[in-house]
C-alpha cells in the first residue's frame, strides 16, 4: 500500500518565515501500528545553509523513486531508478523534500519517498539534523 505523500496545508508547522529561508527541508513519517504521521521542519538561516545543503548532496536522491505525483517536476530524479520494495506491515514510510535557491543554478529541490530500512547513511544523517533542528527551535 502507498503512502500519501504529506501536502503542505496540513502542516501546521509551516511559518512565513519559509519564504525568506534559503533552505527547507520538510521530513514526514507515516505509518507504523497506528498510522500517525509525524512531521518535521527544517529552515536553517543563512549562514549555515553551507552545511545543510552539503547534508542533503550527500543522500542518494538519484537511487529512490520519487513519490508519484512529483516525477516530472523533481529535479535530477531519475524515476524507476531503484527497484519497488514490497510494503512492511505496519511499517514506516518516510517523505523527504529539501528546497533551496543556490548559485548558479538557481532553485533546487529534490524529494524522496523511503521504507524504514531504507533510512540509513546520509538519509539517517538528514532525517536526524531535521528533528534535532526541530526540536532545538520549537523549544528555545
Amino acid at each position: 500500500m502507498r503512502s500519501k505523500q504529506p501536502s503542505r496545508a496540513d502542516d501546521s508547522a509551516s511559518s512565513d518565515s519559509a519564504a525568506s529561508a534559503p533552505i527547507e527541508i520538510d521530513v514526514a513519517r507515516t505509518g507504523g501500528f497506528a498510522g500517525i504521521t509525524r512531521r518535521w521542519t527544517a529552515q536553517p538561516p543563512e549562514d549555515e545553509a553551507s552545511e545543510w545543503i552539503s547534508l542533503i548532496d550527500r543522500c542518494p536522491w538519484d537511487e529512490v523513486t520519487p513519490p508519484k505525483d512529483d516525477r516530472k517536476a523533481v529535479r535530477g530524479a531519475v524515476p524507476h531508478a531503484a527497484p519497488p520494495r514490497q510494503p512492511v506491515p505496519d511499517g514506516f514510510v518516510w517523505w523527504i523534500r529539501a528546497s533551496w535557491s543556490g548559485e548558479p543554478a538557481g532553485p533546487s529541490t529534490r524529494e524522496a519517498e523511503l521504507p524504514d530500512d531504507a533510512v540509513t547513511g546520509a538519509w539517517r544523517e538528514l532525517i536526524d539534523a531535521v528533528r534535532d533542528w526541530n526540536r532545538a527551535t520549537s523549544n528555545p
